[in-house]
């Protein structure tokens, strides 16, 4: 085995021990029992719209990915980029971190006919996006939650977090404006394309709106699967104060220190719901319903991806590949 292949290996087992290390420490500091009894029917029932609440999340994120193929040229059919989409989900439950569903959407990409390049491209583009409307979501919530937290550790590490991730964004989008001499050189600018991409949607009046609208919209989903279950384990949390703390706990277990942010999650969402004067055990409740909802929209993204149509398992089996579409030729003008 290589020297790679072992490096991948002990971070995988790390962060599977990060994972059950925190997970671990949050169950030994609250009353498993009081977890327990909050199940009831009504959660089997919650877990119908909360799945159905995913997979609409799904079909926000193919849209976002397709309005930016169209914009730079390389359309592809929203049926084909939901299946990618699914992909990725049902990869990601698989594998220790978000990379492996990334690298099966950019070989699925290529399948349908994008090119190898251009398909890494605007996938890393959709994860800024998506990364973007999830820090302006925690920018908007902060001052709110500010004014309810009593710990300044908890609103400084939340405030350190988001400006880190905007500043890491602010730097991403102003590389486009590097001199050539700058721009071109190596390692840079791979980084400059990929700047030149995000404007390039994002300053076009046909796709920015639509782009920047579904940049939000799966964040105000992943609230509203935690409001299901709340209200489902008896708990009727205004859903308001539920997006104070929710996408901050979604940040927070972007950090990849852990598996699929397991552990993470779980201990954000335990303090977030601290500072709404939620119980421990009613969070942690609603963050494992929330990650095994996340698991099954996978597992079903995985099934509808592999029977769906030529594009997925048979096709991937058969080494099918689309090929990319030439341009058609322009009409002569008449002078």
């Amino acid at each position: 085995m290589s020297l790679r292949r072992w490096r991948g290996v002990a971070v995988a087992v790390l962060k599977v021990g990060v994972s059950a290390g925190l997970l671990a420490t949050i169950l030994g500091s609250l009353e498993t029992d009081a977890v327990l009894t909050r199940l009831s029917p009504a959660v089997a029932w919650a877990a119908l719209p909360a799945l159905a609440v995913l997979q609409i999340q799904a079909l926000g994120g193919a849209l976002r990915w397709r309005a930016a193929l169209t914009r730079l040229g390389h359309p592809l059919g929203l049926g084909a980029c939901w299946r990618n989409v699914l992909l990725g989900l049902f990869v990601n439950q698989a594998m220790p971190s978000t990379i492996g569903g990334d690298v099966a959407r950019v070989w699925n990409g290529w399948r349908l006919g994008l090119p190898a390049g251009f398909a890494t491209r605007s996938l890393v583009t959709d994860r800024v996006f998506s990364f973007l409307g999830l820090i302006a979501v925690c920018l908007v919530g902060l001052p709110f939650l500010a004014g309810r937290a009593s710990d300044p550790l908890v609103i400084s590490g939340l405030l350190t977090l988001v400006l880190g991730g905007l500043g890491c964004l602010a730097v991403l989008l102003a590389l486009r404006a590097l001199p050539a001499r700058v721009a071109t050189r190596p390692g840079v600018r791979e980084a400059v394309a990929l700047s030149r991409t995000a404007w390039s949607v994002l300053g076009s009046r046909h796709s920015g709106p639509v782009v920047g609208a579904l940049m939000v919209l799966p964040h105000l989903l992943d609230i509203t699967v935690v409001w299901l279950y709340a209200h489902a384990l008896g708990a009727p949390v205004d859903w308001l104060a539920l997006a104070l703390v929710v996408p901050p706990a979604i940040l927070t277990s972007a950090v990849p220190v852990s598996i699929a942010g397991w552990g993470l999650r779980e201990g954000a969402l335990v303090v977030g719901f601290g500072v709404l004067g939620l119980p421990g055990d009613l969070a942690l409740a609603c963050s494992l319903l929330y990650g095994v909802s996340a698991v099954a929209t996978g597992l079903i993204g995985g099934l509808i991806w592999g029977v769906g149509d030529a594009d997925g398992l048979k096709g991937a089996l058969l080494g099918a590949r689309t090929p990319t579409p030439e341009p058609e030729p322009e009409a002569p003008r008449s002078s």
